[in-house]
């Protein structure tokens, strides 16, 4: 059977303590993502600036939320 780990031939435990590293970001992103969402209604935006907002906004919120959870695990 296929699956991810045996296409790049890691073990499950290396595959699962990959993907864990992404979840502050992607939880990051996601927060981005619905403030994105939030502000683009709220302000009626349209055109560039909206897209400008989605675009900036999930990858900054993965940002900051990869910084924060690195500081806070000890692994500036």
């Amino acid at each position: 059977m296929w699956s991810l780990a045996s296409s790049f031939r890691l073990k499950p435990a290396k595959t699962e303590a990959l993907l864990k590293g992404y979840l502050p970001y992607l939880a990051g992103a996601l927060a981005g993502m619905l403030v994105a969402i939030f502000l683009s209604s709220l302000l009626t935006l349209t055109g560039t600036p909206q897209l400008v907002l989605f675009a900036l906004l999930p990858v900054v919120g993965g940002a900051v939320a990869e910084r924060v959870s690195q500081r806070r695990s000890g692994n500036s």
